[in-house]
């Protein structure tokens, strides 16, 4: 999705790297719709959990989509609205028995909890990193709840949820699971996929956004060796396709996490500390020139 203001009735509060702006921004591009991408800092900066979003979005989690004075804030629900709503092809099938299929296969991706994957993976190989940024979300909600106390509410909801989440990462356990869960998805799909170009039906589908999100996700995360190599040799084919698919790079599906982004975020959350830092280290360079 263009970042330029291409329409300004339609606008999407939107993070690159997030997994769910992706699917979002794949359902867009392949409907050909024009908007503007407002970007909503999750990493570092957490702008996500400021009082400004929390009164878009109660759940401080993106994608939103604001549309003519609409707002639909689940990823689901944004994508169903997009298609329905929104001029281009559509991406739910015609056909009643293609349309419960894919049904069913957005179901399967839906029901993955992506996050916990994606955190308990970095919980396992940097375990600090995620108990401090958790701890930094509950010393940021409760500092916007004293600026915001109308949001007091909303926020008693948002940390609740923070503190859910960081004890289903404690389990470590979790990723084995839920790696185990990935297989078998992974062969329902290597079984339903052998022989087809989409998930359900002759075209794409929102089923096909969602699956191709979760496979660049996963490849992101270096778990692309469950299908590469012979593994699972019809989600190879089925993957190869939607890659070479204009939207893929348009969305665009990011592969790699983009460490430019998360250090510019790094330092703008933290540019206090940070210059505190560089003053001591210029105040020594300028001592030892003096001395």
């Amino acid at each position: 999705m263009n970042d330029q203001v291409a329409d300004n009735r339609l606008v999407l509060y939107d993070y690159p790297i997030s997994y769910n702006c992706q699917i979002v921004r794949l359902v867009l591009c392949e409907k050909g719709v024009p908007g503007h991408s407002q970007k909503v800092d999750i990493g570092p900066l957490m702008e996500h959990l400021r009082p400004w979003f929390m009164r878009i979005n109660p759940k401080g989690v993106v994608p939103v989509l604001e549309h003519n004075g609409d707002v639909i804030a689940e990823t689901e629900d944004i994508i169903r609205y997009i298609d329905g709503t929104l001029p281009g092809p559509s991406l739910v099938p015609s056909a009643a028995e293609d349309c419960a299929i894919m049904e069913e296969w957005l179901r399967a991706e839906r029901s993955f909890p992506e996050s916990d994957f994606t955190y308990g993976l970095v919980e396992q190989g940097t375990g600090k990193i995620v108990v401090k940024d958790m701890e930094r979300r509950k010393r940021l909600i409760h500092s916007h709840m004293k600026e915001a106390p109308d949001l007091a509410e909303v926020y008693q909801q948002k940390l609740k949820m923070v503190i859910d989440w960081q004890d289903r990462l404690r389990d470590p356990e979790m990723v084995d699971r839920l790696v185990g869960t990935l297989d078998e998805m992974l062969d329902k799909l290597e079984t339903h996929i052998g022989g087809r170009k989409f998930i359900a039906g002759p075209d794409y589908s929102l089923a096909d956004a969602a699956w191709t999100a979760l496979l660049g996700r996963l490849e992101m995360l270096g778990f692309k060796r469950m299908w590469s190599f012979g593994a699972r040799p019809n989600i190879e084919n089925y993957y190869i396709s939607m890659k070479r698919r204009p939207s893929f790079l348009n969305a665009p599906v990011y592969l790699k996490s983009s460490l430019w982004l998360v250090i510019r975020s790094a330092l703008i959350a933290f540019w206090p500390q940070v210059s505190i830092v560089v003053g001591i280290f210029i105040a020594i360079i300028v001592a030892l020139r003096l001395l």
